[in-house]
């Protein structure tokens, strides 16, 4: 299986007139990190509030302003991976909730992704990485994780059959297979941009 790296095209020359999500409102004393890195069972559902930073053309999917890299999808996006085990199989491995946006009203549903697999996935050999180091002088805490990418590839046969994960030891980066490629260009789902961690480019993450 292919695998891609799935970015939100809000700085691409060509997405000037589309909208940006502001943070999710809902504040945590670890600011929101629990969206990326969900405790067991801890995300209860309920409806998100968030306000839009900057208005423009609807997209179906996009980052929050949060650290991290938390996905909004619009009803289409979320109707695209229907079938998936990871979505089909209610809060395993992939939550959707739905947000409210304060600020603007819609034409569709949204909803807040919610990922809580995490894989340990990075070809080393083929990759080319900088880690953080026990006596970082910033992030101590962070030693052994990934601090940059200047070249990443995923090895599929670490992945199992998962469609949807965030890589281990460097969260803000989604990792999606080329079903859920074929499912959202398919499904012309807008605001998505994947980037091959199959080693055939070289993605920086």
């Amino acid at each position: 299986m292919k695998y891609y790296l799935l970015r939100d095209d809000m700085w691409l020359d060509e997405s000037a007139d589309r909208w940006i999500f502001d943070r999710l409102k809902y504040e945590t004393d670890k600011g929101n990190l629990e969206f990326v890195d969900p405790p067991l069972e801890y995300m209860e559902p309920c409806t998100y509030p968030i306000d839009l930073h900057r208005a423009g053309r609807e997209t179906d999917f996009s980052f929050t302003m949060d650290s991290g890299n938390i996905p909004i999808l619009s009803k289409k996006a979320k109707s695209a991976l229907d079938g998936l085990p990871e979505v089909d199989e209610p809060y395993h491995n992939v939550v959707l909730e739905p947000v409210k946006i304060e600020n603007k009203q819609v034409d569709q549903d949204y909803f807040v992704m919610i990922i809580e697999t995490q894989i340990d996935s990075v070809d080393e050999e083929r990759s080319e990485f900088q880690k953080y180091e026990e006596n970082d002088p910033v992030r101590p805490d962070k030693a052994g994780q990934y601090r940059a990418f200047f070249n990443l590839v995923i090895d599929p046969s670490k992945t199992g059959d998962h469609h949807i994960f965030r890589l281990k030891k460097h969260l803000g980066s989604i990792i999606v297979s080329e079903e859920v490629k074929r499912r959202f260009e398919g499904s012309g789902v807008t605001g998505a941009v994947f980037e091959s961690v199959n080693g055939d480019q070289k993605t920086i993450a």
